[in-house]
């Protein structure tokens, strides 16, 4: 928790890096002004989209904070969006973003959006997101809202 992070930050002096227990804009707020962190781990879908980690990004920046960007899941289109917050990041302030398509064993995409070559990731050129998933490989789906 992040009193737990509150009650050891003067017992040490490495650097803490807040992951999954930042999850709301007041997490971050706190985090930034009670001097908790000198990284915020965002995982995207974990703190509510991508909006919500801008929100979240622009607190670590306004206060110095370093940023390690995550995507939830590991698939191209999970990895894209994070690519597209890291893209916003100053190199300064981004520690690293975290992709692991490669160790998903289904392609939703097979072979299109940005692939790790050699440890580097680029964003794609076509407009939105830049990838479209292959419906085929999501599969039916589990459910249908209509209004």
């Amino acid at each position: 928790t992040l009193d737990d992070i509150a009650a050891i930050r003067p017992l040490h002096s490495a650097a803490v890096s807040v992951d999954e227990t930042l999850v709301t804009l007041q997490d971050g707020a706190r985090i930034a002004r009670d001097g908790l962190a000198e990284v915020f781990g965002i995982k995207l879908n974990r703190v509510g989209g991508l909006t919500k980690a801008a929100r979240l990004r622009d607190i670590a920046l306004a206060h110095g904070i370093d940023i390690f960007v995550m995507a939830t899941g590991g698939s191209v289109v999970a990895d894209t969006e994070a690519l597209h917050l890291s893209a916003t990041i100053p190199d300064v302030n981004i520690r690293a973003v975290w992709a692991c398509q490669d160790m998903l064993t289904v392609d939703i995409a097979d072979g299109r959006g940005p692939r790790n070559i050699d440890g580097h990731l680029h964003l794609p050129e076509s407009p939105g997101l830049g990838v479209h998933p292959d419906e085929a490989a999501l599969g039916r789906p589990v459910a249908v809202y209509t209004a």
